[in-house]
């Protein structure tokens, strides 16, 4: 018998064995006679951990249930026909999901699913997966963490700790003392250990808890040393925040999707209620109804603003698609004599003529007064800057940039209708208050604002810079993966800056939970801090002291939560699996990744070892490997790489199955 054993059980996972599924069915003599797939992951398939059921209902997925699938489409680019099934608005919509935390009527395309829902949804598609492989394929999910594997020939031997009994069916929950409500804990403690020998071994932990970073550690060692709370970066599930006092003042750092997550759980989670609807006011007449269990959130940020809302139309003719300027021949025609290109001096120009053009284009074509020039006109500019650029010339491009921005400041009146992707970014970044309060009421009425923009669609051209920047953001992920960045630039500019901006303007929260926010705000909970804060620790009169850039006033408070995600890192982290592979001289890491260094693997997705030879029978996939594909889900209709990857990889599985088989049977 032949084995393939994954150490990760969420959809990454699940992705790869529907790819086997459709390869083996195409041609089931390409596989050996018995394959066995066992699945160790201490959380039940499917999901995985960050997937995992066990979450506070108050926590929501940001995009639309008909935005999200984990099936190719029927027309995919894979070289088998793919096993295709329904997104999750599609799974969803005639079920009673109540349980859930969804609405009884069962999940609309435009709603925005409870991360319960998409819990059980994957959790479905994991059981669709094994029912799809043909006859020989057997699966065994274990419940365990795998804590190292050993090299036996061409062959591993994994070594698991079993969960304990009784912690089989669910992790240990965090139980909200005034709702009763459950939040995420820590993995289900484990003890026994067992091995498992694996002719391929596929290491797809998914998002990994890493190990902190020197600012986070100085401020952990001084909320020890002065008595003071600190919540460091992290998943939202897996963070205690039961600790946070009542009543207590807390600085927050962070106005992305891990504060929205964190602000509902310390305020519905704890009893509070939100009455009435949105009218599209400033005043309200959304209210929150405290349970005297809540802190006071002081947030503020690198912007000092929350991330922008989820559109709530779609206007007809947009959708993601090709891109015009930041394309592969154009970025692959500026390559530097070392292979790479530079991020801020190619893709980020390219970036921001991709989005004007959407943005103009959009403008020009469907509104009648709003510009006096054609959608043409637009293009022309722009490919004047395009020519310039592509061909090296960078004085020529410059002045080119210049005239396309002269040209939208005499043919669209309203600033309004302009794009200016510095003010899109940090719009409080040239702005100076005489106060906190002052910056306070100019947050609460841009959120505001931004509201009702995101909900009005003869604001279309923000719809249109939004599918810009989704193309634009999978022409760039392929790119990396091509490797025509360094490690720096990926790390810093890439997985940094660009997927800060991507998050900011197209990954942001559902408009709800920003009138949510504003309803807190209403209500005291939520007060705006600043934009460029800065937090250091007073030892004298022990307080974290919270300063903005855009105001005078100073904030003190002894609590202090970094609402943020920990960047991704091989480098640091904790897994004891990966950590003995790495130690142990098996895996290699980037050299110019710094603490953000990934994992390397070879174009077939096999583990490179430190004198630079690929493991024959060890694979590398997920967010924390420098080429891999990180998304395991995405959209139903745009091809997406992440199902080619999938098909790549498995049909790399099967070869070395294969020759692994053939030579047991020549013994």
């Amino acid at each position: 018998m032949s084995r393939i054993v994954f150490v990760g059980g969420g959809p990454k996972t699940t992705g790869l064995l529907f790819a086997l599924a459709a390869h083996a069915r195409a041609d089931r003599t390409a596989f050996p006679p018995a394959v066995e797939i066992v699945v160790i992951d201490p959380f039940p398939p499917g999901g995985g951990r960050i997937w995992r059921h066990d979450q506070a209902r108050v926590l929501w997925m940001n995009s639309l249930a008909e935005d999200v699938t984990i099936f190719p489409d029927a027309d995919a680019s894979v070289p088998h026909p793919p096993i295709t099934g329904p997104s999750l608005a599609e799974w969803a919509g005639s079920r009673d999901l109540t349980h859930l935390g969804a609405p009884a009527r069962g999940l609309r395309a435009g709603d925005f699913a409870p991360r319960r829902v998409q819990s059980a949804y994957l959790a479905w598609a994991f059981d669709r997966a094994v029912e799809s492989l043909p006859d020989g394929f057997t699966v065994m999910a274990v419940r365990g963490l795998a804590v190292a594997a050993e090299a036996r020939g061409e062959k591993h031997l994994v070594r698991y700790a079993k969960n304990a009994p009784g912690n089989l069916a669910t992790a240990p929950t965090r139980v909200d003392p005034v709702t009763g409500a459950t939040g995420g804990g820590a993995a289900p403690t484990a003890r026994r250990t067992e091995s498992v020998v694996a002719d391929v071994l596929v290491l797809a932990q998914g998002f990994l808890e890493v190990e902190p970073d020197e600012e986070t550690h100085t401020l952990l060692s001084s909320a020890d040393e002065h008595g003071l709370g600190y919540i460091a970066p992290g998943y939202t599930a897996d963070i205690d925040l039961s600790t946070v006092p009542a009543g207590e003042n807390v600085l927050v750092r962070g106005m992305g999707l891990a504060f929205i997550d964190a602000m509902m759980l310390l305020t519905e989670s704890r009893g509070g209620v939100f009455e009435g609807t949105p009218d599209g006011s400033i005043d309200g007449p959304l209210i929150y109804r405290p349970s005297g269990r809540e802190p006071t959130l002081w947030v503020g940020s690198r912007r000092g603003v929350p991330y922008k809302s989820k559109l709530g139309y779609r206007p007809e003719g947009l959708a993601i698609g090709p891109t015009r300027w930041l394309t592969d021949d154009t970025v692959r025609g500026l390559v530097r004599d070392d292979g790479t290109v530079s991020a801020d001096d190619v893709l980020f120009p390219l970036l921001e003529a991709e989005l004007a053009t959407a943005h103009y284009v959009e403008l020009a074509t469907r509104y009648t007064g709003r510009t006096t020039a054609t959608a043409q006109d637009f293009l022309e500019h722009f490919a004047a800057w395009h020519s310039a650029f592509a061909s090296g010339d960078t004085a020529d491009a410059a002045v080119k940039r210049e005239e396309w921005v002269r040209f939208a400041e005499a043919t669209v009146p309203d600033p309004q209708d302009r794009f200016d992707l510095s003010h899109l970014d940090r719009p409080f970044a040239d702005a100076l208050f005489g106060s906190r309060e002052e910056f306070d009421h100019a947050v609460a009425a841009h959120t505001r604002a931004e509201i009702d923009r995101a909900a009005n669609p003869s604001f279309s051209q923000d719809s249109a810079v939004f599918f810009a920047l989704v193309s634009a953001y999978y022409v760039t992920r392929g790119l990396v993966a091509a490797g025509l960045f360094t490690p720096s630039d990926r790390s810093r500019k890439i997985d940094g800056r660009l997927h800060g901006l991507f998050s900011y303007i197209a990954s942001g929260p559902p408009p709800e939970r920003l009138e949510n926010l504003l309803a807190l705000h209403r209500a005291g909970i939520v007060r705006f801090l600043g934009a460029d804060v800065r937090v250091g620790v007073d030892p004298e009169c022990p307080a974290f002291v919270a300063t903005s850039a855009v105001h005078p006033d100073t904030v003190r408070t002894r609590w202090l939560i970094d609402a943020r995600l920990a960047p991704v890192s091989a480098a640091r982290a904790t897994d004891p699996l990966l950590r003995g592979l790495v130690e142990g001289g098996q895996l290699l890491l980037e050299t110019d990744g710094g603490d953000a260094a990934k994992l390397i693997a070879d174009a077939r997705g096999r583990a490179v070892a430190p004198d630079g030879k690929a493991h024959t029978g060890l694979f590398l996939v997920g967010p924390s490997v420098a080429a891999s594909t990180p998304e395991a889900f995405t959209r139903p209709g745009i091809d997406a790489r992440v199902f080619p990857d999938n098909a790549r990889i498995a049909d790399e599985l099967r070869q070395v199955l294969r020759i692994r088989d053939r030579d047991a049977v020549h013994l």
